[in-house]
């Protein structure tokens, strides 16, 4: 059992860590990573699922790396801990443990709605395509920032998961993902591109030699999950603007920790 923070706790070189860049990947302490990896093969994917005691709610997510700071704490991205009820800066228990992904799917089509509409004023595929080959699963029903670099580093798009195809939660692998926009904010419903994953960047573990990923295989039934013990919250169903508001209070007040920390290390 650990404590989760966000990458502004980090110790060292956090801009490098925390670039704005959408990213699955955590960081575990190294003494647990040396065990949690004697339970994969050298073929499969570091996945491990990620899960808040406190509230049930759980995401599957990637290894990224290992630390050596505090041996009770991990980090993560603050939109993983958002999904799961974590602020980052609390004492929830989150439990960590090797995901069975050989019932979920490689990702066929991701059916995306930006929140905002500067992301039909840009080269929109390009933009969501950059973000999606930082991550190695989808769910749908969630809600991903996206850095907008074209607009300042600090600049984030909201955009809302609508629909995961082959079933409502994938990976996303090597090949090509169809991918559909739903613009709400002009007379154009939807357009669809297809984008290529590239995995010549997998999740890079400095204890053990680089893995490719495991081969695809049915979709996974939600039972996956009573079994694991980490049950599935349903999503709520909020409107846009609520949901606006949610995501950017939780970026707001991550900003606020950034500035405070910064201010305590002068």
């Amino acid at each position: 059992m650990f404590i989760a923070r966000n990458f502004t706790y980090y110790p060292g070189t956090i801009q490098n860590i925390d670039s704005g860049e959408l990213s699955d990947e955590i960081i575990l302490p190294a003494y647990h990573l040396n065990k949690l990896m004697r339970d994969f093969n050298d073929d499969e994917m570091l996945y491990i699922d990620m899960a808040n005691t406190n509230t049930n709610q759980n995401y599957l997510v990637a290894i990224g790396s290992s630390h050596t700071y505090d041996k009770n704490t991990i980090f993560a991205p603050q939109w993983i801990l958002d999904l799961i009820s974590c602020s980052g800066d609390d004492d929830n228990v989150i439990k960590i443990t090797k995901a069975d992904v050989r019932h979920i799917s490689a990702a066929t089509k991701i059916v995306i709605k930006p929140l905002d509409p500067v992301a039909f004023e840009l080269d929109t595929l390009a933009c969501f395509e950059n973000a999606l080959m930082n991550i190695h699963s989808i769910r749908e029903g969630i809600t991903i920032p996206v850095n907008v670099p074209q607009l300042g580093r600090d600049y984030i798009l909201f955009a809302h998961i609508e629909k995961v195809e082959p079933c409502g939660m994938a990976r996303i692998v090597n090949g090509e993902v169809d991918v559909e926009f739903i613009n709400d904010f002009g007379n154009e419903n939807a357009f669809g591109n297809t984008f290529e994953k590239d995995m010549n960047e997998e999740p890079h573990i400095t204890e053990t030699p680089n893995v490719t990923p495991i081969t695809s295989s049915p979709c996974i039934h939600p039972s996956y999950f009573s079994n694991q013990n980490i049950p599935v919250i349903p999503q709520e169903t909020i409107s846009d603007e609520e949901r606006r508001r949610q995501v950017r209070e939780s970026w707001l007040k991550r900003e606020n920790l950034s500035n405070q920390n910064s201010a305590k290390e002068k």
